[in-house]
């Protein structure tokens, strides 16, 4: 089970339950990958729904090699089997727990 107070969500795929959460280093590192901030990727590219930048963001949550085209490929099938609607909340709850963290506090809406 996912702990949103640490900035985790859960994603069904078939009968595993993935966790995802973000670190602050690989969070770095992703605004490297896509040459702009979180917040800026999150406001203009997130919205787009582009398949490739969901597949990033979930092997980045789950430890993966997110610069690697493969990997991504591999990611992308794992979420299509998930369903992409499914994924795409869970990805999006966890960077709202990452970003947000009071959110995740006992209490908060």
């Amino acid at each position: 089970m996912a702990r949103k107070i640490c900035g985790e969500a859960s994603l069904q795929v078939g009968a595993r339950t993935m966790r995802l959460r973000l670190t602050i280093g690989t969070m770095m590192d992703l605004e490297d990958h896509f040459g702009m901030g979180l917040v800026p990727f999150l406001a203009t590219r997130f919205p787009e729904f582009r398949l490739k930048d969901m597949a990033v963001l979930y092997l980045a949550m789950t430890s993966g090699d997110f610069t690697d085209e493969l990997a991504q490929k591999a990611a992308a099938e794992t979420l299509v089997k998930a369903g992409l609607a499914e994924a795409a909340t869970a990805i999006s709850s966890c960077l709202e727990a990452t970003l947000n963290p009071q959110m995740g506090a006992p209490g908060k809406p």
